[in-house]
C-alpha cells in the first residue's frame, strides 16, 4: 500500500467490516448461525486486532488479507442474497 493516507483508509474499512460482522451476531444471531460459512469469529477478532493493536498492524498481512480474504468473503455474503 503506497501511503499512508490508503493504508489507513484499507484499515479503518476492515476494522469497519469487523465492526459489522460483530452486530451480526450481537443483533442477527439466527442469521449468524444460519451462514456459518461467513468466518464471523475471524472478522471479530480482525477488528479486535487492527483497533486495539493498531501500532503492531503488520501491513503485509492486512495487505494480503484485502487480495486474498476480501474476494472470498464477497463471495460468501453473496450466498445468503441469491
Amino acid at each position: 500500500m503506497e501511503t499512508r493516507m490508503i493504508q489507513q483508509a484499507v484499515i479503518l474499512n476492515l476494522i469497519v467490516i469487523g465492526e459489522a460482522a460483530v452486530q451480526i451476531e450481537t443483533e442477527f444471531p439466527a442469521f449468524a448461525q444460519a451462514n456459518a460459512a461467513v468466518p464471523w469469529k475471524k472478522l471479530r477478532g480482525m477488528r479486535n486486532r487492527m483497533t486495539h493493536g493498531y501500532f503492531d498492524t503488520n501491513l503485509d498481512i492486512v495487505w494480503e488479507t484485502v487480495q486474498t480474504a476480501l474476494p472470498d468473503l464477497e463471495r460468501r455474503l453473496a450466498q445468503p442474497l441469491e
